[in-house]
Parts: structure tokens; C-alpha cells; sequence
């Protein structure tokens, strides 16, 4: 059922039109749960801010708590490398909830992990009516701790018992509010829905522009100080400089009690208007959502998918030339730049996954300029692979790579060390998904207050935090933070973290995106490559990669045919879609795998090439990366390739020593590099670096600013190479030629 009529084009109308609702009595009552969720798109127009959702009161729900851990999980110190692989000690349950004057447990749907069970929520759909966005699909919200059952990690700051982790609702109505047609559209499966019949009657009336709230009654929330915050910031950077991460994101938590949740809301979307902000409340569960994020997760339209990382920030400025120039010291930041392009082969390679080789894609990499801050921002899109969906595509993206970090999961798992709680709604997402038209919307929350009503009071927490590197200044990522926080802070408890600073720059509309100033060569480099580089001239024709699967015995009939060892990289997907579009057939193998003896999986797979790949910390911590190196250079293997942490592995079976590099780390930098007199520029991911102590090998590349660090090397008489550099990265220049050039062999 669709009832349509036309409203005056104001941002807002939906949040107007949801007090007055309430006002009226029918958000929930005789018609459903009195449960709000609202999908708002804030700011000016844009490709995301063009729709604002408005759930109508929902009949079912689903349900996902924290079961409890039976077992302490067995787990290390991952800042010091020590990353355990241990699957969840419990099966995903997912309570289906059925409204009868109160939510009440319908049936129970147990699923392995993330995808698979909310691809078994599909059978309790609606049929759907054409194509396109309609009522009958899912929506609601997915707690960062979800984490549980997207990743193989096992982490010691879980939520408490039968804490909720996510609530999803059947949205069978939906109101939407289009921005570019300044329109409503009221949307029911359910057939001469009375709930229509009165909302297309409220609309007839009019909707009164609500007044926003008065600023909140003044607090200063509990935090932890600004030198335990740097403190953090140099940890990680020891861990960096050691090889056991790239980069990681971390969040310091403000909380306090507040008044009214929906207050806070609803000064977000006047002072901090964003296109991906949401509302949520679940009065039976005490809990309550603000956000105003300007982050995309995840987007659906049928076969093709998208996300939108951002990493790069600095306030807003003064003026117009003041904010000018902070997007000029943005772009022209070594570090801003290598920890956003990082973030780019990281979503590569999570979006690779679940999509055709050589249909992923880098564009729109843009800043986009919000009251507080400036962010630097990318799209990364790709075409789902045969027999994959959306909720495959959402257990390969969540959590949001831009607020994990890279290797991503050995930062998941860093994370739960550094930050000691779980974080809850946080670095979760809200959005909906619907397997019946394939269409998915999924936010990341930043910018976000949770609040739980403990009886008495609202009780609030705000996080906020940012990419930390081995080019980060611990007291830059400490203001870093409180601009974040800014916003959501002043709106809950009239508090600045950062000083009083001016919104945006006078005379400029408060959202802008701005395209990147070609400001440094490196960044020149970068904005003629995107387009051209990562693309074949037409999408090959090409086999599925396969992941090894015990019993995996494999013919000679494709050649080449590449045995890829998967060392825990965020970029190793990259690598297997290099492989791919140049014409290779590629099986994944897990280089964490225990195995005395190689020889078994070259007799079963009978590969015609192998490639090491990359990954964290140290070669001898990938069993199969050592046997396959050792193996090569007396020559019991094909033609083999080592890369990163691969590329060490070779120089450590040849006698060669590995230790901190002569330089410091460098990771998502691209570099010169020398091959005899030819330079060529990549992307350098390391902190470690090879010292030839002999001749089994020879050095082929060097860097080429020192000349001194070992970026490629050879077996004078055998097949085998390695590199010290990425060649798949975004940031490396026609790095494919590598490829094809060991394939050649």
C-alpha cells in the first residue's frame, strides 16, 4: 500500500513528522511497538542525502544478546603479535519477537555466523512488489561487538551477559521522505493498514516545524586523561614499529548522565547535520541512539556494492581561507595520506572478497567538509561475485575497516587489548537490508551518543578516537579526538572537549565537498592513477578464487594456476584479483596452517606458481610461509613469489638476518624505488627489513631515497623473487607488471 503527497522541501520534515506522530498517539499502540527508528539524511543534497526512512510501528523484531562464555578464551598479547585464531565459543541466536502488547519470543534461529544467519530471516519476509526500496525488509542495529560472529577472534572484553549486540526490525511500513523530489511516500504490506489511513491524514493537516531544544544543562563528563590517551597512541606505535600492526583506530569514551536522548538528536541535526545520522529507541530494552554520521559502511543496489571510507581529518577554520588552507595541510600530510590510501586497499580487499575480479574500483575521492571537521573520503565499489548477496557483503565489511585498522583482524584483536571494554553500539552500524530486491543501506556509527535508562536516569557514552600510525604525534591524536567528539559532546552536555571553536567558516554553507588539491607529486600521482591502474580494459572473464578446504585435490588443467598463502594481510584479496585478471586461477591457502611437510598440498593442488603473501608480524609465525621458502631454494617448489612478509621468508631460509628497518617503518607511503636505473613508485607496507649476510640471493631493488634498504631480491639461478613493496596497491604504479612478469616465468 503507498500513499504520496507533496511537503515543502525541508531537510527536517522527518523529524517534525515524527513528534507529531507521537503527539498523535500512533507510533506504536494499537498499531504495533512503540519502537522509533529513523534513517535521516541531514545537510544539503547530495548521492547520500537524498531520502529520509521513518520506520511505521514494527510486529516483529530480531533479537542477537551476549551469551555466556563458558571458557576464559586463551589469548595473548596481540600488541606484541600474539593473535589467537579461535572461532566464537557460541553459535549466533537470534530471537525472533512477535508484538502482543509487549515483545514476546516467537521461535529461536541459530546461525554459524553474521550472514548466515540473517540469510535465514529471509523466509520470514513478505513477498516483495517489483524492484526497488519497499516496506517488508529488515533494518535496525548492528552493535560494533557483532565483531564475535563476522571475525575468528575470540575477545576478552565482551559485553555482559545477555547484553543486546543487535536488534533488527521487519520494517513492513515505512515512511520516506524524499529530498530531491520534496515528497512523502507512506509504504504498508500490510493490506488497508489503518495506520496509513491515519498518517496520510495527519499529512493532510500539515506538520508544525518543531522547536529545537535548548542547549542541555551544562556537564562535564568523565574521560580519561590526555596523557593516558597519548600514552595509548606511543603502545601502538611500538607494536607498529615491530610489524605486528600498520595502522590502528582507537577510541577514548566521555560519559555522563544526560536529560532526553531525543534532545540530543535533535540538536545533532541542527548544529551537525549528516547524511547518514540516525535515531533509534527501543523502550523495552532502555536504550537510545543518536547519531549523526557522515560514514557509509555499506550500499546495495542489486549486484553492485560500495563503501565509503574516510580517514583523514582537520577542524574547520576560521574563514573561508583559513579552511582552505587546513584542506591543503590535510592533503599534504605524508602521514594523512598513507593512513587514508592504507584504508583504500584495506576496503579493496575486504569489498575483493565477495566480488568478481577486476570489478573493484577507487573513485570520488574527495573531502567533505562538515560544522566540525574535514574529512578526506573514497568510494570502493565492486559487482558481487555468483551465488553471493548482501549479507555476504555486509559479514565481509563489518566492522568498517576505517574504524579497525590494518591487518584488520590482528587490530580488531589489539583493540579489545588497548581499549579494555567492549564498545558497544559505537564503530557498529545502522541501516537496512533487504534480501527480496537487494537493496542495503548500512551506516558506520561515529559521531554517536548511546544511552541506557538505568531506572532512574539516562546514563550516556560518547567515543570517539582516530587511525593511529607510526607517523602519528600522540598529542595531535589526542585534539584529533575532542574535534570528533565535539559535536555530539556539546549537544548531550553543553561541553566542548576541543575549546570553544567556530563551527564552520563564516559565509560557507556548513557541508561542502571539495575535490583534492593536486597540492604535492605524490599526491598528483595518486589522482591520475585511481581511475586508470586498478581497472582491466574490459572485466575478464576469470575462475572463482577458491579457499583450500581440507581433502582439496586439484587437476593440471588450468594453467597458470597460483597457490596463494594467506598470512592474516588486509590487502591479500588485492593480491588474489591481481592474479585473477591477469589470467590466473588462484587457490587460497591459510599460511597459519600446522604443516610439518609442504609437499602434500604441491601434489594435491599442483600449482604452477606460489606466492607468499604479506601479512603481520614475522615470517616464522606462518609455518607453511617458511616450509614453502625453504623448499624453493633448493628447488622442490614452482616459481615462487614472496611479497612483504613473504619477501623476508625467503631471506630468512637463505641465512639472511631480519630485523627493525634502518629507517623506521613506512606504511601506505608511496615510494621510489630502483631497479638498476630504472624507478618506478609503490607502495611500501613495513617495519622490518632484510640485511644480506651472503650470496645466496641477490638484491635486485633497492629504495630510492637511502639506496640502502633491500625492496626486491633474487636466486641467481632459481625461480624465486621477492619484494619488499606492495605492487597491488592502489599507490603503485602499473604494480600488475609484476605479476605478469612471474607468471612469465
Amino acid at each position: 500500500m503507498q500513499a504520496i503527497c507533496e511537503v515543502e522541501g525541508r531537510d527536517d520534515f522527518a523529524l517534525d513528522l515524527l513528534v507529531k506522530l507521537r503527539q498523535e498517539g500512533i507510533i506504536g499502540g494499537r498499531h504495533g511497538a512503540p519502537d522509533e527508528l529513523l534513517l535521516h539524511s541531514g545537510g544539503p543534497q547530495s548521492d547520500l542525502a537524498q531520502r529520509s526512512l521513518l520506520m511505521g510501528p514494527a510486529n516483529r523484531r530480531y533479537i542477537v544478546r551476549q551469551q555466556p562464555v563458558e571458557s576464559e578464551p586463551t589469548i595473548g598479547s596481540p600488541l606484541q603479535g600474539e593473535i589467537n585464531l579461535q572461532a566464537s565459543p557460541a553459535p549466533m541466536r537470534i530471537h525472533v519477537e512477535d508484538w502482543d502488547e509487549g515483545w514476546k519470543v516467537h521461535q529461536i534461529i541459530t546461525g554459524t555466523n553474521l550472514a548466515d544467519g540473517l540469510r535465514q530471516l529471509s523466509d520470514t519476509l513478505p513477498p516483495a512488489h517489483g524492484d526497488g526500496f519497499q516496506a517488508g525488509g529488515l533494518a535496525g542495529l548492528l552493535t560494533y561487538d557483532m565483531v564475535q560472529h563476522t571475525e575468528p577472534l575470540r575477545l576478552k572484553h565482551t559485553p555482559a551477559d545477555d547484553s543486546v549486540l543487535m536488534i533488527l526490525y521487519r520494517a513492513d511500513r515505512w515512511i520516506i521522505h524524499d529530498h530531491i523530489e520534496a515528497s512523502v511516500q507512506v509504504h504498508s504490506t500490510i493490506n488497508d493498514d489503518q495506520w496509513v489511513a491515519e498518517v496520510e491524514y495527519i499529512l493532510d493537516q500539515g506538520i508544525p516545524n518543531r522547536t529545537t531544544p535548548a542547549r542541555p544543562r551544562a556537564r562535564i563528563p568523565t574521560t580519561e586523561t590526555d596523557a593516558e590517551h597519548a600514552e595509548k597512541v606511543r603502545r601502538t606505535q611500538a607494536a607498529i614499529r615491530e610489524g605486528v600492526l600498520y595502522q590502528l583506530n582507537y577510541g577514548r569514551i566521555w560519559s555522563a548522565e544526560i536529560d532526553a536522548p531525543w534532545d540530543v538528536f535533535e540538536r545533532l541535526e541542527s548544529d551537525n547535520p549528516a547524511p547518514l545520522s540516525a535515531w533509534l529507541h527501543s523502550p523495552d530494552l532502555h536504550l537510545a541512539i543518536a547519531s549523526s554520521s557522515p560514514e557509509l559502511l555499506l550500499k546495495q543496489n542489486r549486484k553492485t556494492i560500495s563503501t565509503r571510507p574516510i580517514k583523514g581529518t582537520r577542524p574547520r577554520g576560521d574563514d573561508i581561507e583559513h579552511d582552505a588552507n587546513l584542506r591543503g595541510e590535510l592533503v599534504g600530510s605524508r602521514k594523512e595520506i598513507a593512513e587514508h590510501l592504507m584504508l583504500v586497499d584495506l576496503e579493496r580487499n575486504d569489498i575483493g572478497r565477495i566480488c568478481m575480479p577486476g570489478s573493484v574500483h577507487w573513485k570520488r575521492w574527495r573531502i567533505e567538509s562538515y560544522p566540525h571537521v574535514q574529512h578526506m573520503v573514497s568510494e570502493v565499489e565492486g559487482i558481487l561475485s555468483a551465488g553471493m548477496d548482501g549479507f555476504d557483503a555486509l559479514q565481509s565489511v563489518f566492522p568498517g575497516g576505517s574504524i579497525t585498522g590494518c591487518p584488520k583482524s590482528a587490530t580488531i584483536a589489539a583493540i579489545d587489548e588497548l581499549e579494555e571494554t567492549p564498545r558497544h553500539a559505537w564503530t557498529g552500524s545502522i541501516g537496512h537490508i533487504d534480501p527480496r530486491t537487494g537493496q542495503s543501506q548500512w551506516n558506520i556509527l561515529i559521531r554517536t551518543l548511546e544511552a541506557k535508562f538505568d531506572g532512574n536516569a539516562w546514563q550516556a557514552t560518547v567515543q570517539a578516537g582516530g587511525g593511529l600510525v607510526i607517523g602519528s604525534d600522540p598529542w595531535q591524536e589526542v585534539e584529533e579526538a575532542k574535534w570528533k567528539a565535539q559535536a555530539i559532546c556539546q549537544a548531550a552536555w553543553g561541553f566542548s572537549p576541543a575549546g570553544e571553536a567556530n563551527h564552520s567558516p563564516r559565509g560557507t554553507s556548513s557541508v561542502n565537498i571539495h575535490p583534492i588539491p593536486p597540492i604535492t607529486t605524490s599526491v598528483q600521482h595518486l589522482i591520475a592513477s585511481r581511475d586508470s591502474s586498478l581497472l582491466p580494459p574490459s572485466l575478464p572473464v576469470v575462475p572463482t578464487p577458491i579457499v583450500w578446504y581440507s581433502g582439496l585435490v586439484l587437476d593440471t588443467a588450468t594453467d597458470p594456476r597460483v597457490l596463494f598463502v594467506d598470512n592474516l594481510d588486509s590487502f591479500s584479496w588485492n593480491i588474489v584479483h591481481a592474479f585473477a585478471t591477469i589470467g590466473a586461477e588462484v587457490i587460497i591457502v591459510p599460511g597459519r596452517l600446522e604443516v610439518e611437510d609442504s609437499t602434500y598440498l604441491l601434489n594435491s593442488l599442483k600449482p604452477t606458481h606460489i606466492v607468499l603473501g604479506p601479512g603481520p608480524g614475522r615470517p616464522e609465525q606462518s609455518n607453511l610461509t617458511m616450509a614453502l621458502a625453504n623448499a624453493a631454494l633448493i628447488g622442490e617448489t614452482p616459481p615462487l613469489l614472496g611479497i612483504c612478509l613473504g619477501h623476508q621468508a625467503i631471506g630468512l631460509a637463505a641465512g639472511w638476518t631480519l630485523g627493525l628497518a634502518e629507517y623506521g617503518a613506512v606504511h601506505g607511503v608511496p615510494d621510489g624505488i630502483l631497479t638498476g636505473d630504472k624507478y618506478q613508485v609503490m607502495t611500501r607496507y613495513h617495519s622490518l627489513a632484510l640485511k644480506p649476510t651472503n650470496t645466496r640471493l641477490e638484491v635486485t631493488s633497492t629504495d630510492a631515497a637511502t639506496n640502502q634498504i633491500v625492496m626486491a631480491l633474487s636466486h641467481p639461478e632459481l625461480p624465486v623473487y621477492g619484494v619488499q613493496y606492495h605492487p597491488e596497491s592502489a599507490g603503485s604504479t602499473r604494480g600488475l607488471s609484476i605479476f605478469a612478469d612471474f607468471l612469465g616465468q
